[in-house]
């Protein structure tokens, strides 16, 4: 069976939506996969045992410099995997929606109360309800299960194996950061969103508490800014140098606990296996928690089709509850 999933981003939620491959794989051994992401995020799929093949669209240099030879291009590297058995709309846009319905098989997707832009349903042979309240882990595994005819999968999604793996060569970038005396705690200070972001100041006190070797990464200038400004405050902090994905996950990899806000490097953690401590706020807790991949969420209500972006809940997490925490999964990786 030649089965096509279509999350184009964000990373985060392609690394949630990631979990379900395993569940397709033991119901399908023998299946190919291929996954069409966007070019930005798509290396963290590399070197996933249970994916064929990646398709990388550039979409935005599209949008941006507009060519009928580009848009071609775009539309060849849909078709040339094909042809589908079934293609699956994890994305659940109208942008992803036309690109699942241009890779030339049966298009599944989520159904218009189940997603932010309804009239993409009407590019799907069939759609299926996932309530809005479900973790997107779950959402997406939810989605594949009704998809293939398979039974809900429940609390496997919580029981996943790790699924994303990186090379030797791209540990070397970091290696150096890594204390062998000390245990290697990596933050995650910066997010998408305001309302998603843990304030560095108190990162920089939680460091300070924990007395280990804590990391800090940042994928861009602001991130940048943010991870100096928690450096400067904490002595046993250091800044990473900027890494490419698959760096990233070679990083994380090697992490005794990873420790930030709602955000794809966090979720890299979970994707590892390697423990980790999520803070919510205003956003939807977006995977079930584990034994060692833990979450703290504020006692606020989330609007599933719109989180309140005014709604800065998450910076006021008790610093000492996040250390309370950290020491436990400390002490059970020993």
């Amino acid at each position: 069976m030649n089965i096509a999933l279509v999350r184009l981003s964000s990373l985060g939620d392609i690394i949630l939506g990631m979990s379900a491959l395993q569940i397709i794989r033991r119901a399908l051994p023998d299946c190919r996969i291929t996954w069409v992401a966007d070019k930005r995020f798509a290396d963290i799929l590399d070197y996933s045992p249970d994916i064929h093949q990646v398709v990388r669209l550039d979409l935005k240099a599209l949008k941006k410099q507009f060519s009928l030879a580009a848009l071609g291009e775009e539309y060849r590297q849909l078709r040339s995997p094909g042809p589908f058995d079934l293609v699956i709309d994890l994305h659940g846009m109208i942008k992803s929606a036309v690109t699942a319905r241009l890779m030339g098989g049966p298009c599944r997707g989520f159904d218009r109360n189940s997603l932010k832009e309804p009239l993409a349903t009407l590019l799907y042979r069939q759609s299926y309800p996932v309530p809005l309240e479900q973790p997107a882990a779950c959402r997406y595994a939810s989605l594949v299960c009704q998809s293939l005819g398979l039974p809900q999968p429940d609390a496997a999604v919580a029981e996943i194996r790790p699924f994303l793996f990186s090379r030797e060569r791209d540990i070397s970038i970091s290696a150096e950061f890594f204390s062998t005396e000390h245990r290697n705690i990596l933050f995650v200070p910066e997010t998408s969103a305001a309302n998603k972001n843990y304030p560095p100041e108190r990162f920089a006190a939680l460091a300070a508490v924990l007395g280990e070797n804590i990391l800090v990464c940042h994928g861009n200038q602001q991130e940048l800014q943010t991870a100096e400004a928690i450096a400067a405050q904490a002595a046993n902090v250091r800044v990473l140098p900027r890494l490419t994905l698959n760096q990233l996950k070679a990083a994380v990899g090697r992490a005794d606990l990873v420790i930030g806000g709602d955000s794809g490097p966090t979720h890299i953690a979970w994707g590892c296996g390697v423990p980790s401590i999520t803070l919510f706020g205003a956003t939807p807790v977006c995977f079930q928690p584990t034994a060692i991949n833990r979450i703290i969420k504020t006692a606020s209500v989330v609007n599933y089709r719109k989180p309140d972006v005014d709604d800065l809940s998450i910076r006021r997490i008790e610093v000492e509850e996040i250390a309370v925490l950290a020491a436990g999964l400390l002490e059970r990786g020993r």
